[in-house]
């Protein structure tokens, strides 16, 4: 076994652990370095090679998270800034195995690779899985350049970081018995966000073999202005002016922190941390994005039935609270006052028809555009189970406690005392459809495509993972190519 735990990659050797599910074996190496540590000169520059090390790396634990705030999904664990690591973890068995890349969730602010176990699909689906790190918040995503016109500041630093972290699973994975040439992205939320990107960009759409896209749209990057103008509070908030900007590099990575913290009471219903449309490292505005070929591979893509409710019943935890007159300015900008009127008609003026309202307007309204557009096999799911926690339904992130052990560090309290034996059918139901796909590209042989004509969904439910049709999805569902911005 100690032979099956040293590989050699590109940085140098890594020696790795064996894990343990139930009867079968994994292998893992954790906080594996894919990029130079963004701190000291690099903290603003893009991803620079890592200069590699001598003799054998221990990877058998995992590496600081980068560095963000402190939130009930992260507190309790180190980090550290510019930390640009992946964590990978491979079947015993000897073979070439299909390989499923994972971007976390967590608004472009908080989260890390590390909260999702990857044992399970190595061990018992066959699945290489690789759950990667990039920077977060401000030293992420703060386009100082655009605010300074200084080229020395990167402009969607984080998502460069990402991009490399897949340009380095393409080179070195076979190492850890993976297909270079079956690499499935994959992600929740921002995550999901990321992989929408990943799909058009020349830079990285060459390499997917498929992927799949949870509860995330393109309705949530950045335009130029508004980033320019995130960027300005951020400085403010930090004391910088344009004169002393060289501060920035010199300043302790814990007043970014708080920057973002201050940023977030000052704009208290917006997303203050999300990759910009800056016209270099993406397109300058989502028309161009949209117009941009996608990769030719299958696509697995839905959403959950209640996605609203986590940020309407939890304001306080997630995001701030919000309200029907917010999303009426959204969908006002997005469709014209007509329209929009037309629209909200159709949506009770109460709590349960915000949570509707929003959940059709963020997730299900640009996922249906989504797939409209892709240019290959297309999958189209809905999570229906719901959970009696705070009354939140199916709510935003819940899917992932069936498809992850213990994803986000949440307590399986969420679940609790609803059902154990479905609870349990449906997880091993949705991580089965989840790896049959990596492995080939399809779901399964419950699944069936989704087509403009034939607009099919499975709905992921105790009871089994049943097709209707979409007129079932959403009561927006007829505006499927409506993408309004988000806040």
């Amino acid at each position: 076994m100690s032979d099956l735990l040293v590989r050699a990659t590109e940085s140098g050797a890594l020696r790795g652990r064996a894990v343990r599910v139930d009867q079968h074996m994994a292998l893992a190496w954790l906080g594996v370095p894919y990029a130079a540590e963004a701190a000291g000169t690099l903290r603003f520059a893009p991803p620079r090679p890592h200069a590699g090390w001598a003799g054998v790396r221990d990877a058998t634990r995992f590496a600081p998270d980068v560095l963000q705030p402190l939130d009930p999904s992260v507190t309790l664990r180190p980090s550290a800034e510019g930390s640009l690591v992946l964590n990978v973890w491979a079947p015993a068995a000897p073979g070439t195995h299909p390989v499923l890349v994972w971007f976390h969730g967590g608004a472009y602010r908080a989260g890390s690779g590390r909260l999702y176990d990857g044992r399970e699909y190595a061990a018992r689906r066959g699945v290489v899985v690789v759950t990667v790190n990039s920077r977060l918040g401000p030293l992420g995503y703060a386009d100082f350049a655009g605010l300074f016109g200084d080229d020395r500041f990167a402009v969607n630093a984080g998502y460069q970081d990402q991009r490399a972290a897949l340009h380095w699973v393409r080179r070195n994975v076979a190492a850890f018995g993976g297909d270079p040439a079956r690499i499935t992205v994959a992600g929740e939320s921002a995550g999901a966000v990321t992989v929408n990107l990943l799909l058009r960009d020349p830079a990285t759409r060459d390499l997917l073999a498929g992927a799949i896209v949870q509860s995330g749209g393109v309705n949530q990057l950045s335009d130029r202005e508004n980033s320019v103008d995130l960027a300005a509070g951020y400085a403010r908030a930090l004391g910088v002016t344009a004169a002393g900007r060289d501060r920035l590099w010199t300043l302790p990575a814990s007043a970014f922190v708080r920057s973002l913290h201050t940023l977030e009471r000052v704009r208290s219903r917006r997303l203050n941390s999300r990759p910009t449309l800056d016209g270099t490292v993406l397109p300058g505005s989502l028309p161009e994005w949209l117009a941009r070929p996608a990769a030719p591979v299958p696509l697995l893509a839905g959403a959950n039935r209640d996605e609203y409710a986590l940020f309407v019943k939890l304001p306080d935890r997630v995001f701030p609270r919000t309200d029907r007159a917010l999303l009426t300015r959204v969908l006002t900008g997005a469709a014209g006052s007509p329209r929009a009127q037309a629209i909200l008609a159709v949506y009770p003026d109460d709590p349960d028809g915000l949570v509707a309202l929003g959940t059709d307007l963020f997730f299900h309204a640009p996922n249906d555009a989504l797939l409209a557009a892709h240019p290959a096999p297309a999958f189209r799911y809905r999570f229906d189970w719901g959970t009696r926690f705070f009354d939140l339904g199916a709510a935003h992130g819940l899917e992932l406690l069936f498809l992850w052990p213990r994803p986000m560090g949440l307590s399986s309290g969420v679940l609790r005392g609803q059902g154990r034996a479905g609870r349990a059918r449906l997880a091993d139901a949705m991580q089965g459809s989840w790896a049959h796909f990596v492995h080939g590209g399809h779901p399964g042989p419950d699944w069936t495509p989704w087509a403009a004509h034939a607009p099919n969904l499975t709905r992921l439910h105790p009871d089994g993972l049943t097709v209707t049709s979409a007129g079932e999805t959403t009561r927006l569902g007829r505006w499927a190519g409506l993408l309004p911005a988000m806040p």
